[in-house]
């Protein structure tokens, strides 16, 4: 098997995605791969990406320009926490429904890894919200590392 020179790292912002990252940090290291985080932010089925959003005394925007936003600073603040990140790594967002986004910029991106959370849901959670991970597990177009991550 080739050791990996890219990875993919997908991330939902929650409290557990900075032990993702620094797990694939300490992966990337002594391969001396390139790292890029990615966060897919799935428009609400019930709602228009592009309903306005505003507030007293700011600019109306569009639902998916207000989202991505949030989550660009999200992703920002997760990588200025990092003591000296690494030069290779980048990062990007995507809209979609995040499974779909994933196996989609994993094969056009030519990643050689995929490195991500998982959080275990069984039973009606799991049927509800379904399972990002096992859907790219299953159709990936490289291997794929899942790191049980606390909902807490």
């Amino acid at each position: 098997m080739p050791t990996p020179s890219r990875i993919l790292v997908p991330v939902d912002l929650t409290v557990g995605s900075r032990a993702i990252i620094d797990y694939a940090l300490q992966i990337a290291r002594p391969f001396n791969a390139s790292i890029e985080l990615m966060h897919a932010w799935e428009p609400p089925q019930y709602v228009a990406p592009d309903l306005l959003v505003s507030a007293p005394g700011w600019n109306p925007q569009s639902l998916e320009k207000t989202a991505l936003d949030a989550a660009r600073k999200e992703l920002e603040s997760l990588l200025s926490q990092m003591e000296a990140p690494p030069q290779s790594l980048s990062q990007r967002l995507e809209v979609g429904e995040p499974g779909a986004a994933i196996l989609r910029v994993a094969e056009e991106g030519g990643f050689d890894l995929i490195i991500m959370g998982t959080h275990g849901r069984r039973g009606l959670p799991r049927l509800l919200l379904g399972s990002v991970a096992q859907k790219v597990i299953a159709r990936a177009p490289c291997p794929v590392l899942t790191l049980h991550v606390s909902e807490e």
